[in-house]
């Protein structure tokens, strides 16, 4: 049987780290992004000068990008992916983008004949370099199987929630909890903090409790050392929390969480923090809940 050739267009953060991960594999990876700089060096990887290039190339292409406009503009952007596709390819989108935007897509690729999936993942950069991600897939199940053996390289567990779109729904989902997660973390320590406790040991107490969770312990570095190297950018999230909420509201969803945090991790990136890590919502906090 012929080996399946592997397209990647956007390698940043997680990107990198996947590619890495097949690659370190044995399996070759032609690869495009937009600033050449972070293309990995590694024999079998091939840098393509266009997104059409890679998918003249490929069978399976893997996109991962920050949103729906940069997904958009490498699938049929005038040297886009379209214009390279090959008969029965299938495009495999990991970024996070509206559930809505992942349905167009998947219908623009069909009328190329070529087949889509939505598998964004959840987890970050520590994840991504182990192959621990948690993949959430949406779309036809057969192409799911025929992707399978590789996407187990970025993670043991692929969830298939559904048709195309729910892939992208379950993600926007999990990160709900995540930013709800961080909120309750920075502001439980903070309010200790208020009432004359040492936000250390406020820290300590949580972890040695029955609500610690792995999350938390993860995040203790960065609050007490006040320091926010990214893991997950408090602009993913704010864009990810505004996705979440424009979709409850075509769904007309009563639910006002979603909404409060995404006005709060807006207001973060406003203040200059958009690059730092989630964690950063501490600053946030400290700012209204200590005094002066």
């Amino acid at each position: 049987m012929a080996e399946t050739m592997i397209g990647w267009a956007g390698i940043g953060s997680m990107g990198v780290r996947m590619v890495r991960r097949l690659l370190d594999n044995g399996i070759p990876v032609t690869g495009y992004n937009r600033t050449s700089g972070r293309l990995p060096s590694h024999p079998l990887f091939h840098a393509a000068h266009t997104p059409a290039d890679i998918a003249e190339k490929s069978d399976l292409i893997f996109l991962m990008v920050t949103d729906g406009s940069a997904s958009r503009a490498l699938l049929e952007g005038p040297d886009g992916i379209a214009r390279g596709l090959r008969p029965g390819s299938l495009v495999i989108n990991m970024s996070t983008i509206a559930p809505e935007e992942a349905q167009e897509e998947a219908l623009f690729l069909l009328s190329k004949g070529a087949g889509y999936l939505d598998i964004p993942v959840s987890g970050s950069l520590v994840p991504a370099e182990k192959g621990e991600l948690l993949l959430l897939a949406g779309g036809d199940g057969a192409a799911l199987e025929r992707a399978r053996s590789i996407l187990l390289h970025f993670g043991k567990k692929i969830l298939h929630f559904g048709p195309t779109g729910s892939g992208m729904k379950a993600k926007l989902v999990i990160n709900l909890l995540l930013a709800s997660h961080v909120e309750s973390l920075v502001q439980t320590v903070l309010v200790g903090e208020s009432l004359g406790l040492d936000g250390h040991q406020v820290l300590g107490m949580i972890l040695d409790s029955p609500l610690a969770t792995p999350f938390y312990r993860i995040k203790r570095t960065n609050i007490e050392k006040r320091s926010y190297d990214k893991a997950f950018s408090a602009r993913l999230m704010a864009k990810d929390l505004d996705l979440l909420s424009l979709t409850l509201l075509r769904n007309r969803t009563p639910a006002s969480l979603p909404f409060e945090l995404g006005r709060h991790f807006r207001e973060l990136v406003e203040s200059g923090r958009g690059e730092e890590d989630v964690s950063a919502l501490y600053e946030y906090f400290r700012d209204r809940i200590l005094p002066k």
